[in-house]
């Protein structure tokens, strides 16, 4: 889990040194920054995925105590995929970055297609990780996300509207802050 650890914390990393940015910037440092509030509730709903995902993965070995190639390589997979959200949400150079909501818009495509990829990994995860049973532990409410996810992407990817990613972007991270407490207990705590 050493590696996997270390994806995630560079994504958690990269999306706080995003926060660390926006607020130089904010502080009158460089050009004037235009905020987004979809933009800040991706980054607020990213930063909580990587942060349970490492959770619930660092407890994995307590529900799969064999470990294959293969599962640690879709472990590494699913932790790249993640990182690589991170890496399209926050710019890796603030120069020309004046508004985030375009800079958003204008990188919708390879976000919400990144965040497609990566429900479907957490359902094979899931999955992985006790079959069926284990997804249907979880509760409508965390399936209900997997299922809200699919038309959100979908609609992410095509659309500009700025409005509809601000609604989506909130609907995500409200979900994915009381996906975790919901989930908790099922990992036995």
């Amino acid at each position: 889990m050493v590696l996997v650890s270390i994806i995630i914390g560079l994504g958690i990393g990269h999306v706080l040194l995003g926060v660390g940015g926006i607020v130089d910037r904010l502080s009158g440092h460089g050009r004037p920054l235009r905020l987004s509030i979809a933009h800040a509730a991706w980054m607020g709903f990213l930063f909580v995925w990587m942060i349970l995902f490492w959770w619930w993965e660092y407890r994995f070995f307590e529900l799969q105590p064999a470990w294959t190639v293969q599962l640690y390589f879709f472990l590494v997979v699913y932790a790249v995929t993640l990182f690589l959200m991170a890496a399209v949400l926050v710019p890796r150079s603030w120069d020309g970055v004046e508004d985030l909501g375009t800079y958003l818009i204008e990188r919708r495509v390879s976000l919400y297609s990144l965040f497609l990829l990566a429900t479907l990994v957490d359902l094979i995860d899931s999955y992985i990780k006790g079959g069926w049973g284990y997804v249907g532990d979880l509760g409508a409410f965390s399936l209900g996300f997997s299922a809200v996810s699919i038309p959100i992407g979908i609609i992410g990817i095509r659309s500009e509207d700025r409005r509809l990613h601000t609604v989506m972007a909130i609907v995500c991270l409200v979900f994915q802050i009381a996906l975790g407490p919901l989930s908790l207990p099922t990992l036995g705590l």
